[in-house]
């Protein structure tokens, strides 16, 4: 299977990176919309940047024309226009009667003339054609004239204006009617087309921006989303599906949460788009808004994504927790029928006595109603005793006491059962508990017993191979046996040793003489004993010792045999030519001293787990080809135990650390019992 990139840094990159095609995704789609709003984008207007070739300059004119009329259709109404329309008359009057005016008209109806232009005001008779040419030198020009039933405009798409939208003829009839219109599409005059213009010249570039960054942010939505998907639940050199918090929120509330925040979002997007905003105040808006938009919907999403692949999409959804809820009620009907019985019995007993006292004012039913609530309030209370007394017998079993036993005779019927029940449990552990101690105790005694045995014949053995050694042998082979024989005794011996002694301190059979001990000066002493072990196998001891006493609470035989022993692994078992690190410091109420080595075998291969190395007859030479024979550890664990302390065991590759953590020396009474007990 192909190796993925899910780390933590990945998937940082591709939330941000979404969360940024978000932002310019919903900044190009605001913008088009804004613009398409502000009748800027037109599809023809996407291949030109000039104002006077665009449908923005179409709509403008147009919208010129409906105020035109409107405004011409006011005039000829003259005295019989309402003061709404005398209100919309003087707005239009000061649309089209500037003194500096881009837009010139020339309307006749009825063999009436009426003109924007001061210079021609007043006069009745006027030539189409001589006007038309003086609007044409103005640039653009339109010409309607139903009289001769004349049309032309130099406007592109202007003639759609008048013949195909619906209702102009409202206002410009097909009979009896000219207009002319110019405007100086030099733009001299800084009316309302002017600043059509210059808000198309300001606006229009963005059109382009806002297409290309919409098509690109939406490429890169896309990946970036099936990445997350893909990534959502793994980690980085691991198979399995890990959840978050927001996982384990039910999947219906989850869901709801989300549809509501999402709707309120919508709404506020809804009353921003319905702001008219400039190009600044939209992108910061419309940014926020995604952005806010977008972490709802990742949280949501790959949250349902997770469900999803760890399969939990159903166990954790409130239809699964009810429907389990309720097959449980069922599996245990005998239990909850007669919960719910005693509830309705409640219920309906509270109801007849309330009805009786409140409604009916009987002062019987109002006893009565008090009564019952005394009685319910005692078996309450009696429950709530009994389960105390429960409580306290199981609290006494947990904390070791096993023959403690809970007394029945006061409890009543459930209660009762579950304390016999549970007095049963204990009496069973305390039987299983007392067989165990006695497997252990006859252990002990065998492996004393056996090494007892061992030892008479093995005297023997030493003794003659040190007569035998005291001969004179010329033979050099005969001298190696005897040699041998002396090494391998002399093992033997440590052995049975070792084993009683091992039994010993497992059981509990050693008396501990706890004193007032310096460890700094100990184990300076215990060092300088290993010095040739140590120079024989070229190893430098790096020694980090306080400058001042470190006061114990120890027993200072049994202490020097387990740093002594921890000495002798490190000679045995380090790696030649390396360094050996001792330090001892004290912190807070405890002194530590641990020792370091490179191992001259891999641990981390001979040994599965760090904690066999404290068992018995477990060597980290599991070939054996060394000296040794498992149980130094193990002594070493247990004397530390009995002492009040705690030895640790850690391995790095092949880095063995060894540390002894034991009680400061206090003046105290207290430390000596705490010993004593341990």
């Amino acid at each position: 299977m192909e190796k993925r990139s899910y780390g933590y840094g990945m998937k940082m990159t591709g939330l941000i990176l979404h969360s940024f095609f978000t932002i310019i995704l919903t900044i190009s789609v605001f913008l088009l919309v804004a613009l398409m709003n502000k009748n800027i984008l037109e599809l023809t207007d996407i291949g030109t940047d000039d104002f006077l070739s665009s449908g923005y300059y179409l709509k403008c004119m147009e919208q010129k024309c409906n105020d035109l009329s409107d405004y011409l259709h006011l005039t000829q109404k003259g005295a019989l226009r309402t003061a709404e329309d005398d209100k919309r008359y003087l707005q239009y009057t000061n649309e089209f009667k500037q003194e500096y005016i881009n837009f010139c008209y020339w309307y006749k109806a009825d063999g009436v003339w009426y003109t924007n232009q001061p210079d021609m005001e007043g006069q009745e008779e006027f030539d189409t054609q001589t006007i038309l040419m003086e609007a044409k030198t103005m640039g653009d020009y339109l010409l309607y004239d139903m009289e001769n039933k004349e049309f032309g405009t130099n406007i592109r798409g202007f003639e759609n204006y008048f013949f195909s939208g619906y209702g102009t003829q409202m206002y410009w009839p097909l009979e009896d009617v000219v207009l002319v219109i110019g405007v100086d599409t030099q733009f001299p005059a800084q009316d309302d087309l002017y600043e059509a213009m210059l808000e198309y010249e300001r606006l229009h570039p963005w059109i382009k921006v806002s297409i290309a960054g919409g098509l690109i942010s939406l490429v890169g939505w896309i990946l970036t989303l099936v990445y997350l998907t893909l990534a959502a639940g793994h980690r980085e050199g691991e198979e399995e599906i890990h959840l978050s918090h927001v996982d384990k929120i039910k999947t219906e509330i989850l869901i709801a949460g989300f549809v509501f925040l999402t709707s309120e979002l919508m709404m506020l997007i809804g009353k921003s788009g319905g702001k008219d905003w400039d190009v600044s105040g939209l992108l910061v808006a419309s940014g926020t808004i995604s952005f806010l938009v977008d972490a709802l919907f990742l949280i949501f999403y790959l949250s349902m994504v997770r469900r999803l692949k760890a399969e939990v999409m159903w166990e954790n959804s409130l239809v699964c927790w009810l429907g389990r809820g309720l097959e449980k009620t069922f599996r245990e009907r005998s239990v909850t029928v007669q919960v719910l019985a005693v509830f309705a019995v409640h219920m309906i007993v509270c109801f007849v006595f309330a009805v009786g006292a409140f409604y009916y004012k009987n002062v019987l039913a109002l006893v009565g109603l008090l009564l019952f609530s005394g009685i319910e309030a005692y078996a309450m209370l009696r429950s709530a005793v009994e389960h105390y007394q429960i409580l306290k017998g199981v609290e006494e079993i947990a904390g070791g006491d096993l023959s403690a036993k809970i007394d029945v005779e006061e409890l009543h019927g459930e209660d009762r059962k579950l304390a016999e029940t549970i007095n049963n449990i204990g009496a069973g552990l305390l039987h299983a508990v007392d067989d165990s101690t006695k497997n252990e105790r006859m252990k002990a005694d065998l492996i004393t017993n056996v090494s007892h045995d061992i030892k008479t014949p093995l005297t023997s053995i030493i003794n003659y191979v040190n007569l035998i050694k005291l001969e004179d042998i010329e033979n050099e082979r005969v001298k190696n046996y005897v040699r041998i024989l002396d090494e391998k005794s002399q093992r033997l011996k440590q052995l049975t040793e070792d084993l009683v002694e091992a039994s010993k301190v497992s059981s509990g059979n050693v008396k501990l003489d706890m004193q007032k001990i310096d460890i700094v000066e100990l184990v300076c002493q215990t060092g300088g004993e290993f010095d040739e072990k140590f120079e024989t196998k070229e190893l430098t001891i790096v020694t980090k010792l306080p400058h001042q006493a470190v006061y114990i609470w120890s027993d200072g035989r049994h202490l020097y045999r387990v740093i002594e022993n921890l000495y002798n692994n490190a000679a045995k078992y380090a790696l030649e030519k390396t360094r050996v690190y001792v330090e001892v410091q004290a912190e807070g109420e405890t002194a530590v001293f641990s020792i370091k080595n490179v191992s001259e075998r891999s641990l981390a291969i001979e040994n599965s787990s760090v904690e066999d190395l404290t068992e018995r007859f477990i060597r980290g030479d599991s070939s054996r080809t060394t000296e040794g024979h498992g149980l130094g550890l193990s002594i070493a664990k247990n004397l530390t135990a009995l002492m009040g302390g705690k030895l640790a065991i850690s391995v790095d590759g092949d880095l063995f650390k060894a540390a002894i953590e034991l009680p400061l020396y206090q003046g105290q009474d207290e430390v000596k019992e705490k010993a004593d007990k341990n």
